[in-house]
């Protein structure tokens, strides 16, 4: 009886349909604390949704995840990645008060590109000409429908390039710790960081909230807890400069919500760049299938 016969691609296509549901995930999560971010502080905010993500981590892995944590050889690595991300976000919402989402937009999503070049540099990723493609048409596709008028590189536009580094080196620790570490305890330790750092800064600035605003803040704590543990998986399966790519499958799904729930009225501009975004996806998709060998199963 012959071995069976598996292709690598099955791993890699299930990868990224992984963190096309994360990224996915993640624009609801977003969609969710715009929602709610004109009345409580943004430090209030995820501190709340980090501990919901903590409680389900902790009521799903009990005593295993714990233990999985307290032993684990990968702790500094994880604060690092927990730091960076944390970092990340504070810049990028800190620039909400001095330039338009088109602006921000398009500068965050930059972050793909820097972690293509990072992944080659510190985790010997091949640098192919189809991954390079995709960025560079995603990025494009980015630009397009966003439509910037006017941008200026001053600091806040630094600041925002800023958090697009600190999300892709936080990219490559993932990757780097996904290969020895289980995603439970990393949605554990990333989240256990911003409790602990949001909910110091969050005594200075709280407020008090209703019900809308404890179900809503559930609601971000559930999905984002869903939407990390998706990317971690992905991040098993999946190059990091391919991860990144699919990353600009977020921006449609921020159009659809933008349109849904505050009426915005997409451009045709916005048509053409969520195509071109398609597009890179796609040639990634592809690209990954046709150069995945076989593989005999013993």
């Amino acid at each position: 009886m012959s071995a069976p016969i598996l292709r690598a691609d099955t791993a890699s296509l299930k990868g990224m349909a992984l963190g096309f549901l994360a990224y996915s995930l993640f624009a609801v999560h977003d969609a969710v604390v715009k929602g709610i971010i004109m009345e409580l502080p943004v430090v209030q905010i995820l501190f709340l949704r980090s501990l919901v993500i903590v409680v389900i981590t902790l009521s799903v892995g009990r005593g295993g995840v714990l233990t999985g944590l307290r032993l684990s050889p990968n702790k500094h690595m994880m604060l690092y990645r927990a730091a960076l991300t944390l970092a990340a976000w504070c810049m990028y919402y800190s620039t909400g008060r001095t330039l338009q989402l088109a602006e921000m937009t398009t500068l965050y999503y930059f972050a793909p590109v820097f972690t293509i070049v990072l992944a080659v540099i510190f985790l010997g990723e091949r640098l192919t000409l189809a991954r390079i493609g995709a960025a560079a048409i995603g990025f494009f596709g980015v630009i397009v429908a966003c439509n910037p008028v006017g941008m200026s590189l001053g600091w806040p536009s630094l600041l925002v390039l800023a958090a697009a580094f600190c999300w892709s080196v936080a990219m490559i620790l993932m990757r780097t710790i996904s290969k020895s570490e289980g995603t439970l305890v990393q949605t554990l330790a990333i989240n256990l960081c911003y409790v602990v750092v949001m909910g110091a800064a969050s005594i200075f600035f709280w407020q008090p909230m209703d019900a809308r605003s404890i179900t809503f803040v559930i609601a971000a704590g559930v999905i984002g807890g869903v939407a990390q543990y998706a990317l971690v998986d992905a991040a098993r399966l999946v190059p990091a400069g391919v991860l990144g790519t699919v990353e600009y499958s977020a921006l449609i799904w921020a159009f659809v919500f933008g349109y849904v729930f505050w009426a915005e009225n997409p451009s045709t501009s916005v048509y053409l760049g969520a195509a071109l975004i398609a597009t890179a996806g796609l040639l990634v998709a592809l690209n990954e299938r046709r150069r995945a060998p076989v593989l005999e199963m013993p």
